[in-house]
């Protein structure tokens, strides 16, 4: 069960979507769907936050694109041995010259090989070599490939995927983004209310339409219980915190 709920200090926090797949659908594979089905409710987000299950480079670009989204939530990092070690070149220490198709490695070379491709799950790519000659002879070359004898070779995403997701990982750093995704700590609590007071992990039939009908009067029933202790100014329960959290709290050095 993927919810969507607003998050607006100044009204009760509503349950906007129910999206119901099969356990085995990978979260990011639902994104689409659940704003195309917003966008027909004339409900879509500004900003939309997500935990990183539901990022991707092609996500971030095309909620941008498509419905004007700022899809917000962290990002994969740069999982190469050279990000890793902190030592090497990796992918961001190149100069991409989109428009010549062209690569300048930290060195100043360019490359020679721009080959449009797709990934292995079919997104389109950019493959990018450079010379042989060029690496072989490069006084950092340690910290570029481990490759005895080929030249350093890139995979590049999409022009608008790379850059996006650039963006993203820059922005993760900022204490602005923590303190903006804070506010998705309440869908977390959303779904807790629902497994602990509404079974919503007890599945009462069998099917994924009939599921999907409980998902949604469950959320409805959920969304009677918000309005009506906002109508009755009931404040909202802040998030628990554990016993050894809260002596944490008290304790001075």
């Amino acid at each position: 069960m993927h919810l969507t709920e607003s998050c607006d200090e100044d009204s009760p926090h509503i349950i906007t979507h129910v999206e119901t797949t099969a356990a085995t659908t990978q979260d990011v594979t639902v994104v689409p769907s659940i704003h195309q089905a917003l966008g027909e409710k004339n409900l879509l987000p500004q900003q939309h936050l997500v935990d990183q299950a539901y990022t991707s480079a092609q996500l971030l670009s095309t909620s941008e694109r498509d419905y004007n989204i700022d899809l917000l939530g962290p990002v994969a990092l740069n999982v190469g041995w050279q990000a890793k070690a902190g030592l090497g070149f990796d992918l961001s220490h190149f100069k991409i010259d989109w428009q010549q198709k062209a690569v300048y490695c930290p060195q100043g070379k360019r490359s020679y090989l721009w080959k449009k491709n797709k990934s292995v799950y079919g997104k389109p790519v950019i493959y990018v070599e450079f010379r042989q000659r060029d690496c072989l002879a490069c006084p950092v070359r340690s910290q570029c490939t481990h490759a005895k004898t080929n030249p350093r070779g890139l995979t590049i995403q999409a022009q608008s995927d790379y850059e996006a997701l650039q963006k993203g990982r820059e922005r993760q750093k900022t204490e602005q983004f923590q303190k903006q995704y804070q506010l998705r700590s309440g869908i977390e609590g959303t779904i807790s209310q629902g497994i602990r007071g509404f079974e919503l992990r007890d599945c009462r039939y069998i099917g994924l339409a009939k599921t999907h009908l409980q998902h949604i009067l469950t959320a409805a029933a959920i969304n009677l219980g918000r309005v009506f202790a906002w109508l009755e100014e009931i404040p909202r329960a802040k998030t628990r915190s554990s016993h050894f959290a809260r002596l944490a709290d008290t304790i001075v050095c």
